[in-house]
Protein backbone atom coordinates (compact mmCIF):
# COMPACT_ATOMS: atom_id res chain seq x y z
CA UNK A 1 0.00 0.00 0.00
CA UNK A 2 1.18 3.28 -0.92
CA UNK A 3 1.04 6.03 1.19
CA UNK A 4 2.86 10.04 1.72
CA UNK A 5 5.07 11.45 4.26
CA UNK A 6 3.59 14.34 5.12
CA UNK A 7 5.85 16.67 6.98
CA UNK A 8 4.78 20.12 7.99
CA UNK A 9 7.75 21.64 7.48
CA UNK A 10 7.67 24.37 9.68
CA UNK A 11 6.05 22.39 12.71
CA UNK A 12 9.35 20.33 11.89
CA UNK A 13 11.84 23.31 12.30
CA UNK A 14 9.99 24.84 15.00
CA UNK A 15 9.86 21.82 16.93
CA UNK A 16 13.73 20.41 16.34
CA UNK A 17 14.83 24.18 17.92
CA UNK A 18 12.83 23.69 20.26
CA UNK A 19 14.68 20.99 21.23
CA UNK A 20 17.43 23.09 21.42
CA UNK A 21 16.00 26.03 23.58
CA UNK A 22 12.90 24.40 25.54
CA UNK A 23 15.39 23.23 28.62
CA UNK A 24 17.51 26.91 28.95
CA UNK A 25 13.75 27.23 30.09
CA UNK A 26 13.67 24.07 32.11
CA UNK A 27 17.02 24.39 33.64
CA UNK A 28 16.31 27.62 35.74
CA UNK A 29 13.10 26.00 36.84
CA UNK A 30 14.72 23.43 38.26
CA UNK A 31 16.58 25.98 40.56
CA UNK A 32 13.92 27.57 41.62
CA UNK A 33 12.41 24.10 43.26
CA UNK A 34 16.04 23.57 44.83
CA UNK A 35 15.02 27.09 46.69
CA UNK A 36 11.61 26.09 47.29
CA UNK A 37 12.75 23.03 49.12
CA UNK A 38 15.24 25.18 50.89
CA UNK A 39 12.79 27.96 52.05
CA UNK A 40 8.83 27.71 51.17
CA UNK A 41 7.28 24.81 49.50
CA UNK A 42 4.99 25.44 46.15
CA UNK A 43 3.06 22.34 48.17
CA UNK A 44 1.25 23.52 51.44
CA UNK A 45 2.39 21.54 54.76
CA UNK A 46 -0.81 19.38 55.28
CA UNK A 47 -0.50 18.24 51.51
CA UNK A 48 3.13 17.81 51.47
CA UNK A 49 3.06 16.02 55.27
CA UNK A 50 0.15 13.12 53.47
CA UNK A 51 2.08 12.74 50.24
CA UNK A 52 5.40 12.02 52.69
CA UNK A 53 3.42 9.90 55.07
CA UNK A 54 2.14 7.42 52.50
CA UNK A 55 5.58 7.22 50.86
CA UNK A 56 6.91 4.17 52.59
CA UNK A 57 3.36 1.86 52.13
CA UNK A 58 2.28 3.42 48.56
CA UNK A 59 -0.72 4.05 50.23
CA UNK A 60 -3.25 6.27 48.59
CA UNK A 61 -6.16 8.38 49.78
CA UNK A 62 -8.91 7.94 48.04
CA UNK A 63 -11.35 10.91 48.63
CA UNK A 64 -10.61 11.59 44.72
CA UNK A 65 -9.80 7.79 43.25
CA UNK A 66 -6.66 8.36 40.47
CA UNK A 67 -3.94 6.32 39.50
CA UNK A 68 -1.03 6.85 36.67
CA UNK A 69 -1.32 4.27 34.13
CA UNK A 70 1.36 5.01 31.96
CA UNK A 71 4.21 7.16 30.76
CA UNK A 72 5.43 8.69 27.50
CA UNK A 73 8.78 10.02 26.84
CA UNK A 74 9.37 12.63 24.70
CA UNK A 75 12.58 13.83 23.79
CA UNK A 76 14.38 17.16 24.81
CA UNK A 77 17.86 19.04 24.11
CA UNK A 78 19.48 16.83 27.34
CA UNK A 79 17.05 15.93 28.70
CA UNK A 80 13.25 14.49 28.20
CA UNK A 81 9.39 15.56 28.85
CA UNK A 82 7.78 13.34 30.45
CA UNK A 83 3.92 13.07 30.36
CA UNK A 84 1.90 10.50 32.75
CA UNK A 85 -1.84 9.26 31.85
CA UNK A 86 -4.27 8.99 34.11
CA UNK A 87 -7.74 7.77 33.85
CA UNK A 88 -10.72 9.49 36.48
CA UNK A 89 -14.14 9.40 36.18
CA UNK A 90 -16.31 12.56 36.29
CA UNK A 91 -18.08 12.29 39.41
CA UNK A 92 -15.43 12.40 41.86
CA UNK A 93 -13.78 15.53 40.20
CA UNK A 94 -17.38 17.25 40.98
CA UNK A 95 -17.77 18.94 38.29
CA UNK A 96 -20.92 21.34 38.87
CA UNK A 97 -22.72 23.67 36.57
CA UNK A 98 -21.20 27.14 37.23
CA UNK A 99 -23.72 30.20 37.12
CA UNK A 100 -21.42 32.37 34.49
CA UNK A 101 -21.05 29.16 31.99
CA UNK A 102 -24.45 27.30 32.13
CA UNK A 103 -23.75 25.36 28.79
CA UNK A 104 -20.82 23.59 30.40
CA UNK A 105 -20.24 21.62 33.73
CA UNK A 106 -16.56 22.54 34.49
CA UNK A 107 -14.30 21.18 37.44
CA UNK A 108 -11.02 23.26 39.06
CA UNK A 109 -8.23 21.43 40.22
CA UNK A 110 -4.78 21.13 41.50
CA UNK A 111 -2.36 18.92 41.03
CA UNK A 112 0.62 18.64 43.61
CA UNK A 113 3.61 16.45 42.75
CA UNK A 114 6.75 15.21 44.66
CA UNK A 115 9.58 13.36 42.35
CA UNK A 116 12.00 11.29 44.25
CA UNK A 117 14.82 9.45 42.48
CA UNK A 118 14.27 5.43 43.53
CA UNK A 119 17.55 3.96 43.74
CA UNK A 120 17.31 0.18 45.39
CA UNK A 121 14.32 1.63 47.27
CA UNK A 122 16.36 5.18 48.40
CA UNK A 123 14.09 7.68 47.78
CA UNK A 124 15.60 11.37 47.49
CA UNK A 125 13.58 14.43 46.39
CA UNK A 126 14.22 15.81 43.28
CA UNK A 127 12.04 18.42 42.27
CA UNK A 128 8.23 18.99 43.96
CA UNK A 129 5.94 21.06 42.31
CA UNK A 130 2.05 22.52 41.51
CA UNK A 131 -0.64 22.66 38.44
CA UNK A 132 -3.87 24.61 38.28
CA UNK A 133 -6.13 23.30 35.82
CA UNK A 134 -10.02 24.21 35.06
CA UNK A 135 -11.53 21.31 32.61
CA UNK A 136 -15.26 21.95 31.44
CA UNK A 137 -17.26 19.26 29.58
CA UNK A 138 -20.79 20.32 27.62
CA UNK A 139 -23.66 19.57 29.41
CA UNK A 140 -25.11 17.56 27.01
CA UNK A 141 -22.20 15.74 26.73
CA UNK A 142 -21.51 15.15 30.84
CA UNK A 143 -22.20 11.71 32.32
CA UNK A 144 -21.03 11.39 36.18
CA UNK A 145 -19.57 7.85 35.72
CA UNK A 146 -17.65 8.28 32.28
CA UNK A 147 -14.40 8.31 32.26
CA UNK A 148 -11.50 11.06 30.71
CA UNK A 149 -8.16 10.63 30.64
CA UNK A 150 -5.73 13.50 31.84
CA UNK A 151 -2.52 13.82 31.23
CA UNK A 152 0.45 15.46 33.89
CA UNK A 153 3.46 16.86 32.00
CA UNK A 154 6.76 17.37 33.46
CA UNK A 155 10.32 17.51 33.07
CA UNK A 156 12.72 14.81 34.42
CA UNK A 157 16.50 13.83 33.34
CA UNK A 158 16.97 9.52 32.62
CA UNK A 159 16.69 7.76 36.08
CA UNK A 160 14.38 5.57 38.52
CA UNK A 161 11.54 7.31 40.05
CA UNK A 162 8.77 7.29 42.75
CA UNK A 163 6.27 10.23 41.61
CA UNK A 164 3.67 10.95 44.32
CA UNK A 165 0.83 13.00 43.93
CA UNK A 166 -2.02 14.48 45.25
CA UNK A 167 -5.12 15.95 43.14
CA UNK A 168 -7.53 18.19 44.61
CA UNK A 169 -10.86 19.79 44.03
CA UNK A 170 -10.13 23.74 44.78
CA UNK A 171 -13.79 24.34 45.70
CA UNK A 172 -14.94 21.25 47.90
CA UNK A 173 -11.39 20.86 48.64
CA UNK A 174 -11.66 16.93 48.45
CA UNK A 175 -8.48 14.77 47.63
CA UNK A 176 -6.87 11.95 46.68
CA UNK A 177 -3.06 11.13 46.59
CA UNK A 178 -1.71 8.48 44.27
CA UNK A 179 2.30 6.94 44.15
CA UNK A 180 3.67 5.71 41.05
CA UNK A 181 7.31 4.00 40.04
CA UNK A 182 8.67 4.58 36.78
CA UNK A 183 11.93 4.96 34.48
CA UNK A 184 13.38 6.98 31.83
CA UNK A 185 15.81 5.61 29.88
CA UNK A 186 18.57 7.05 28.86
CA UNK A 187 18.11 7.03 25.52
CA UNK A 188 21.04 9.36 25.13
CA UNK A 189 23.25 6.46 25.05
CA UNK A 190 22.11 4.61 22.15
CA UNK A 191 25.04 6.30 20.03
CA UNK A 192 27.48 5.19 22.74
CA UNK A 193 26.51 1.89 22.93
CA UNK A 194 26.05 1.37 18.65
CA UNK A 195 22.37 1.12 18.95
CA UNK A 196 19.39 2.66 17.39
CA UNK A 197 16.21 3.69 19.74
CA UNK A 198 13.20 5.44 20.08
CA UNK A 199 11.35 7.91 22.17
CA UNK A 200 7.85 6.71 22.99
CA UNK A 201 5.65 5.07 20.85
CA UNK A 202 1.74 6.18 20.37
CA UNK A 203 -0.53 6.83 18.64
CA UNK A 204 -2.37 10.51 18.10
CA UNK A 205 -6.02 11.15 16.69
CA UNK A 206 -4.75 14.60 15.71
CA UNK A 207 -1.87 17.54 16.62
CA UNK A 208 -2.42 20.88 16.49
CA UNK A 209 0.34 23.93 16.90
CA UNK A 210 -0.05 26.62 19.59
CA UNK A 211 1.43 29.94 19.36
CA UNK A 212 3.25 29.35 22.57
CA UNK A 213 4.73 26.93 24.42
CA UNK A 214 3.14 25.63 27.76
CA UNK A 215 5.30 26.32 31.24
CA UNK A 216 5.58 22.64 32.91
CA UNK A 217 4.26 21.05 35.01
CA UNK A 218 0.61 20.92 33.58
CA UNK A 219 -2.07 19.00 33.73
CA UNK A 220 -4.70 18.62 30.29
CA UNK A 221 -7.83 16.42 29.83
CA UNK A 222 -8.04 14.40 26.52
CA UNK A 223 -4.79 16.01 25.25
CA UNK A 224 -1.21 16.69 26.61
CA UNK A 225 0.77 19.46 25.60
CA UNK A 226 4.72 19.18 24.18
CA UNK A 227 7.02 21.94 23.35
CA UNK A 228 4.14 23.97 20.62
CA UNK A 229 1.90 20.66 20.33
CA UNK A 230 -1.25 19.59 21.22
CA UNK A 231 -1.32 16.28 20.97
CA UNK A 232 -4.53 14.34 21.28
CA UNK A 233 -4.02 10.55 21.38
CA UNK A 234 -5.44 7.14 20.86
CA UNK A 235 -5.37 6.73 24.72
CA UNK A 236 -6.59 2.78 24.37
CA UNK A 237 -5.10 2.23 20.92
CA UNK A 238 -8.81 1.63 19.26
CA UNK A 239 -8.78 2.84 15.85
CA UNK A 240 -11.39 2.28 13.22
CA UNK A 241 -11.33 1.46 9.62
CA UNK A 242 -10.28 4.23 7.30
CA UNK A 243 -8.79 6.37 10.57
CA UNK A 244 -5.62 7.63 10.22
CA UNK A 245 -2.56 7.56 13.41
CA UNK A 246 -0.07 10.02 13.78
CA UNK A 247 3.28 9.04 14.85
CA UNK A 248 5.54 11.68 15.87
CA UNK A 249 8.94 10.28 17.49
CA UNK A 250 12.68 10.86 17.52
CA UNK A 251 14.79 7.83 16.49
CA UNK A 252 18.59 8.21 18.69
CA UNK A 253 21.48 6.48 17.71
CA UNK A 254 21.00 8.23 14.13
CA UNK A 255 25.06 8.98 12.05
CA UNK A 256 24.80 11.34 9.41
CA UNK A 257 26.71 11.37 6.05
CA UNK A 258 28.72 14.10 4.92
CA UNK A 259 26.05 16.57 4.58
CA UNK A 260 25.42 16.29 7.91
CA UNK A 261 22.06 14.46 7.11
CA UNK A 262 20.49 11.07 7.89
CA UNK A 263 19.53 8.25 6.14
CA UNK A 264 17.01 6.62 7.40
CA UNK A 265 14.24 4.08 6.11
CA UNK A 266 11.62 3.14 7.94
CA UNK A 267 9.08 -0.05 6.58
CA UNK A 268 5.52 -0.11 8.17
CA UNK A 269 3.07 -2.82 7.96
CA UNK A 270 0.36 -3.92 9.90
CA UNK A 271 -0.11 -7.22 11.53
CA UNK A 272 -2.50 -9.59 12.92
CA UNK A 273 -1.69 -12.34 14.94
CA UNK A 274 2.46 -11.61 12.86
CA UNK A 275 0.84 -12.53 9.70
CA UNK A 276 1.08 -8.85 7.46
CA UNK A 277 -1.94 -7.56 6.71
CA UNK A 278 -1.12 -4.87 4.81
CA UNK A 279 2.95 -3.42 3.68
CA UNK A 280 3.27 0.16 2.93
CA UNK A 281 5.59 1.65 0.76
CA UNK A 282 9.23 2.07 2.35
CA UNK A 283 9.88 5.45 3.60
CA UNK A 284 13.03 7.56 3.77
CA UNK A 285 13.94 10.50 6.09
CA UNK A 286 17.45 12.78 6.25
CA UNK A 287 16.00 13.46 10.02
CA UNK A 288 16.04 11.77 12.97
CA UNK A 289 12.78 13.34 13.61
CA UNK A 290 9.85 11.11 12.10
CA UNK A 291 6.57 12.81 11.71
CA UNK A 292 4.13 10.27 9.56
CA UNK A 293 0.61 9.65 9.30
CA UNK A 294 -0.31 5.91 8.93
CA UNK A 295 -3.72 5.42 7.34
CA UNK A 296 -5.70 2.50 8.88
CA UNK A 297 -7.16 0.58 5.45
CA UNK A 298 -10.76 -0.44 5.31
CA UNK A 299 -9.81 -3.67 3.68
CA UNK A 300 -6.93 -6.04 3.11
CA UNK A 301 -6.36 -8.45 -0.27
CA UNK A 302 -7.32 -12.21 0.07
CA UNK A 303 -6.30 -15.07 -2.21
CA UNK A 304 -9.43 -16.49 -3.65
CA UNK A 305 -9.43 -19.77 -5.30
CA UNK A 306 -12.48 -21.47 -6.96
CA UNK A 307 -13.41 -22.67 -10.03
CA UNK A 308 -12.87 -19.35 -11.35
CA UNK A 309 -9.28 -19.66 -11.09
CA UNK A 310 -7.07 -17.27 -8.66
CA UNK A 311 -7.17 -14.35 -8.04
CA UNK A 312 -7.07 -11.52 -5.27
CA UNK A 313 -9.88 -9.80 -3.56
CA UNK A 314 -10.45 -6.98 -1.49
CA UNK A 315 -12.33 -7.96 1.97
CA UNK A 316 -13.09 -6.12 5.00
CA UNK A 317 -10.69 -5.89 7.76
CA UNK A 318 -11.63 -8.46 10.88
CA UNK A 319 -12.04 -6.66 14.45
CA UNK A 320 -9.27 -7.62 17.02
CA UNK A 321 -6.04 -6.90 17.84
CA UNK A 322 -3.30 -6.22 15.47
CA UNK A 323 0.16 -4.07 15.40
CA UNK A 324 1.76 -1.64 13.55
CA UNK A 325 5.31 -2.94 12.72
CA UNK A 326 8.53 -0.26 11.97
CA UNK A 327 11.55 -1.93 11.10
CA UNK A 328 14.14 0.94 10.98
CA UNK A 329 17.10 1.18 9.29
CA UNK A 330 20.29 3.80 9.20
CA UNK A 331 21.30 3.61 6.06
CA UNK A 332 25.12 5.21 6.94
CA UNK A 333 25.56 3.16 10.29
CA UNK A 334 23.95 -0.25 9.21
CA UNK A 335 22.08 -0.33 12.76
CA UNK A 336 18.70 -1.40 12.90
CA UNK A 337 15.91 -1.73 15.21
CA UNK A 338 12.32 -3.27 14.77
CA UNK A 339 9.10 -1.53 16.94
CA UNK A 340 5.61 -2.19 17.22
CA UNK A 341 2.90 -0.73 18.77
CA UNK A 342 -0.37 -2.77 19.56
CA UNK A 343 -3.87 -1.58 18.53
CA UNK A 344 -7.03 -2.57 18.62
CA UNK A 345 -9.66 -2.53 15.46
CA UNK A 346 -13.12 -1.49 15.49
CA UNK A 347 -15.52 -2.52 13.36
CA UNK A 348 -19.24 -1.22 13.60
Amino acid sequence: MIFKKFFTLTLTIILIVTLVASFIQAEPQKKDQKKEQKGQSAIPKDIKAMLEQGLATRQAKLDIPFQFINIYVLPAKGTYIAIFMTKIKNAPLEYTQPAVAPDNYQSDVEIFIQFYHNENGNLKLLAENKAVSSFAIPVNEYNPEAENYYYLGFPLPAGKYLLAAALGNKTTKKLGTTYYEFEIPNLEEAAKNNKLETTSLFLLKNYEQMDTQELYPNFKKDYFSWMILKAYPYPDNKLKPGDTANLIFMIYGVRFDENQKAQIEINFDIRKDNNKVVAFTPMKYDSPFIEQPIPVPTTKKVKITDDKGERLEDRPLDPGSYELVLNITDKVSGLALEKRIPFELIVQ
